[in-house]
């Protein structure tokens, strides 16, 4: 693949220095302005921004949640958010992996590809959303809240296919290198939530959460998708032919298999409110949802490294080797302080939703936060696995975190309540790490 799709000339710029014959102690602003256009470094930069804007937009939203709504009524629309997302999740086939794979090097077969992301992700998302409505009056009633009507039914199975495109559509964004776009559109996604929010708690207090989550999500659609097909796909399409993309036979081969190794990943992440809501009710799903959500958020910046790093060696694999090492330096760095930082002021930031959160739900925030360092590693092999195209590993990986993360929850919720889930998550995260850790240091080393 050549310097054109990988943006990135010298390995010298990629990491960040002069290039040769550059002088040394060049004005910081254009070193600055040098790591900048390094699309490793500003795809993170600008993934972390729009994490850290929704993070906090997230915490408005909820903190808001929790003062205008009763807590059952927060932890129905928790419940159907978290449902929702889950099951979206898993209709997206790990679409987004496979986009910022292959996208990259895509050419004029971009548009289809994009196209059929969005198709399949739609169609699954509407068989899967409807075999888990009729299911559930069988297996649970907790999920009662569910059953008011075919019209709820039917909005809930739309909303499971209109979050899938809505999440894909940032892989597409990041892997057509208009990544600047995606804090801008989650921004105004959050900040037309928590307006809607906050018009519908008097009117439908009991699905307002649920009803301003998916019309802010449908407001975002259109706009952000004629940005992709009138101005990124076309701008792809002007790179020549797809020289790099697979045939169907493997591109479905690498779909199938990533999308194992992912379902085990979405068993042992998103599928634990589920959990807490089976076995503790929606009360305490709503404790729990609330301390997850803050420390998933640190997390959802590990994944934004992986992406990173998937997208750019992707388009230069010879230098896979070098990204990692620059991925794992730099997230480190980032990382721990924010983690000691997450749970130092744990009680605080739950304060916000109430006295009932902090009490409850503190060490399950400073649990997940401590995760997020064991699973960095994990992010990052699983993401050098993807450009490798070694989706053996992934489903290894996942399979074995996700069974440790169910089992060892099954074990401490009914004696822990939801400080047990994250007992369960942290210690499945650091047995998982240590297993991967060796093989990591020997990509990074370039070591066969």
């Amino acid at each position: 693949m050549t310097g054109r799709h990988s943006g990135i000339a010298d390995p010298a710029i990629a990491d960040g220095a002069p290039a040769v014959g550059a002088v040394a102690d060049a004005p910081v602003a254009a070193r600055l302005r040098r790591h900048l256009r390094n699309p490793l470094n500003s795809n993170v930069y600008a993934l972390m921004a729009n994490t850290v804007l929704s993070s906090l937009l997230g915490v408005a939203y909820w903190a808001i949640a929790a003062r205008l709504y009763t807590t059952a009524e927060l932890g129905i629309g928790a419940a159907l958010v978290s449902t929702m997302t889950f099951l979206s999740n898993l209709s997206q086939l790990n679409l987004n992996g496979t986009l910022a794979r292959f996208l990259p090097a895509a050419g004029r077969q971009g548009t289809r590809l994009v196209g059929y992301a969005y198709g399949t992700s739609c169609l699954v998302a509407l068989a899967i959303s409807g075999a888990f409505l009729a299911i559930t009056p069988f297996v649970a009633d907790q999920f009662d809240f569910l059953h008011r009507g075919p019209l709820l039914a039917l909005c809930f199975a739309l909303a499971v296919a209109g979050w899938g495109v809505f999440t894909l559509q940032d892989s597409v964004l990041t892997a057509l290198r208009g990544v600047v776009w995606v804090p801008v559109e989650n921004a105004l996604f959050s900040v037309l939530k928590i307006a809607l929010l906050v018009l519908l708690a008097g009117a439908a207090p009991s699905l307002g959460i649920f009803v301003s989550w998916n019309l802010a999500v449908v407001a975002a659609l259109i706009p952000v998708n004629v940005l992709v097909f009138r101005r990124l796909l076309p701008r792809l399409h002007a790179r020549g032919d797809a020289g790099a993309l697979p045939g169907r036979r493997a591109l479905a081969r690498f779909v199938a298999l990533d999308y194992v190794g992912y379902l085990f990943m979405q068993a042992g992440t998103n599928a634990l409110p589920l959990i807490v809501t089976a076995r503790l009710g929606a009360e305490a799903n709503g404790v729990f949802y609330v301390a997850w959500l803050l420390g998933s958020s640190a997390e959802l910046v590990a994944y934004h490294f992986g992406t990173s790093l998937t997208v750019e060696a992707a388009a230069d694999e010879s230098r896979l080797a070098t990204y990692t090492r620059q991925m794992l330096r730099r997230a480190l760095l980032l990382f721990t302080p924010a983690v000691v930082l997450l749970c130092a002021s744990a009680p605080l930031l739950l304060t916000l939703f109430g006295e009932h959160y902090a009490g409850a739900g503190a060490n399950t925030l400073r649990l997940f936060a401590i995760a997020v360092l064991p699973k960095l590693v994990v992010i990052v092999f699983v993401a050098a696995s993807r450009v490798q195209r070694r989706v053996g590993r992934i489903i290894l990986v996942n399979a074995a975190a996700s069974t440790l993360v169910l089992s060892l929850t099954l074990v401490t919720i009914d004696e822990l309540g939801v400080t047990g889930v994250g007992v369960a998550y942290l210690a499945a995260q650091l047995l998982v790490a240590g297993a991967v850790l060796p093989a990591l240091l020997r990509l990074v080393r370039g070591t066969p």
